[in-house]
């Protein structure tokens, strides 16, 4: 049995909570004292402030009688739960507002200052779910793993993915981190790394990009018109839905220089401003529009109804490719393409065709976040492997081909 005190987490003022281990065999318990220091002055190896330190002589001598009250209550042979409960009511937290719901409130109050109203919404969702599970229990309950238990709730009683569930898990640590930073509870629980079954990435080949622009639309309603034009300019852009809404404004054509092939963009995503290059087919698209009248670059139509739009028009064009969904299942493609799979369409055409280095800064920020976009187009993968393999398989036809570069030369 001993008694131990340190300082961890430093917060944004520099400052961190002091605290007290108790340790009875195998077990620890932590408290965390109403004192906050700077890293500086404490004395590791002493486990006190340092002389020099502001206040050390009266916080060490508080320390003192704290590890000697706690070293009696460890003798009497009562549970480490009970002694530290005994511990805090003495030194005057147990009357302390502690629970669940009214801090995550207070700190979704603190995100809303910074965050956009989407994302603020996705922290919501979260907050409802942690309650649903949790209540709005005490912070003593928080233990290294609470959210463990967590993500087998959200994965059994609410059927969400592993990957739904290593998300929401991953917001609810940001949280703790932050009870944390300011000493509420003495470590933030771990979340576990559930591993996550991902399907095919969804994109249309060349073939099937032309058979979707030349699919018959007659007899249905002009909105899925509209639709084929998004999602084309997504598939030409690589542009996000939410880019693309941003062209559904009639401000949005001053953005756009058809003669130099480039639309000046904001992202929605990243606030980021960017010079996005316009390829043929996509100025032929936008000109067209201009032209015609049109009163905004991109039609106006929700991005709800415009997935469900897409999804007929490739049936329509007979777009039946399988695709391997993360539990094993396969479904024809036209059942799976949204509005994103034109952006990872501009992706894989273009990283098959020259590469991926037009794509970093353009449509990711970094090759890794790319990656995941690119699809495994087999027949342009099969002509690569055969033009490498050539020269292994016809050395004399390599040799020929090279004489003749030489005479032209």
């Amino acid at each position: 049995m001993s008694v131990r005190f340190y300082v961890e987490r430093v917060g944004a003022d520099g400052c961190a909570p002091i605290r007290m281990a108790l340790l009875k065999g195998r077990r620890k318990l932590t408290l965390t004292l109403p004192l906050r220091v700077r890293p500086s002055d404490w004395n590791r190896r002493r486990q006190r402030l340092r002389r020099t330190a502001p206040g050390a002589p009266e916080i060490n001598a508080a320390l003192e009688r704290l590890a000697a009250r706690a070293g009696v209550l460890l003798l009497s042979g009562e549970p480490l739960e009970a002694v530290r409960d005994r511990l805090r009511s003495e030194i005057g937290l147990a009357g302390r507002d502690r629970r669940l719901a009214p801090l995550l409130e207070e700190w979704l109050a603190v995100k809303a200052l910074t965050l956009k109203p989407s994302s603020l919404e996705v922290l919501r969702r979260m907050q409802r779910h942690l309650l649903d599970f949790a209540g709005n229990v005490s912070l003593d309950r928080i233990d290294r793993a609470f959210l463990e238990r967590f993500q087998a709730y959200l994965t059994g009683e609410l059927g969400h993915s592993p990957a739904t569930a290593n998300r929401l898990a991953q917001y609810a640590r940001t949280f703790f981190l932050w009870l944390e930073d300011r000493g509420l509870i003495a470590k933030a629980p771990r979340q576990l790394a559930l591993p996550e079954p991902r399907r095919e990435v969804v994109f249309l080949t060349p073939e099937e990009l032309r058979a979707f622009q030349e699919a018959d639309l007659a007899g249905l309603p002009e909105g899925y018109e509209r639709a084929r034009t998004i999602f084309l300019l997504a598939c030409f852009t690589g542009l996000r839905a939410s880019d693309l809404k941003a062209g559904m404004r009639p401000e949005a054509w001053d953005t756009i220089d058809l003669d130099a092939g480039v639309w000046h963009l904001r992202e929605r995503k990243t606030e980021i401003y960017r010079r996005v290059p316009l390829v043929e087919p996509a100025r032929r698209i936008l000109r067209g529009r201009l032209e015609s009248g049109a009163p905004t670059p991109v039609p106006k139509l929700s991005e709800q109804k415009a997935n469900i739009y897409v999804k007929e028009i490739a049936r329509r064009a007979g777009i039946e490719a399988p695709v391997r969904l993360g539990d094993g299942r396969e479904v024809p493609k036209h059942q799976v393409l949204s509005l994103h799979a034109g952006r990872r369409t501009f992706v894989t055409l273009v990283a098959h065709a020259a590469g991926t280095a037009p794509l970093v800064g353009l449509t990711h920020a970094d090759l890794d976040t790319l990656q995941k976009y690119l699809g495994a187009w087999d027949e342009s993968r099969r002509r690569a492997l055969e033009k490498a393999f050539r020269v292994v398989c016809h050395p004399e036809g390599a040799a020929s081909q090279e004489r003749r570069k030489q005479a032209k030369k």
